[in-house]
């Protein structure tokens, strides 16, 4: 018998990374750029521009080390208070 399994797929694009983690693309940037989460950038050969693709799994992992922290806690927050 054959189940009908969906996957998610593994390397997301920044906005749809975005849409996943409930964030603005902005901040999913801004948590690749401090080292928070993985990303690759794909750049074709010939072209300037590429494409930014986050790692789901790392995404994932990056929530889940806050789940359970107070907001004072975070060090995210340090600069707000």
């Amino acid at each position: 018998m054959k189940t009908n399994t969906t996957t998610s797929p593994r390397w997301l694009s920044l906005a749809s990374a975005a849409v996943y983690a409930g964030v603005s693309k902005r901040l999913v940037e801004i948590w690749e750029r401090d080292g928070h989460i993985r990303a690759a950038r794909l750049i074709t050969p010939g072209n300037m521009r590429g494409r930014t693709l986050v790692d789901r799994e790392s995404l994932d992992a990056f929530i889940e080390s806050y789940v359970g922290t107070p907001p004072a806690a975070i060090k995210m927050n340090e600069r707000r208070a």
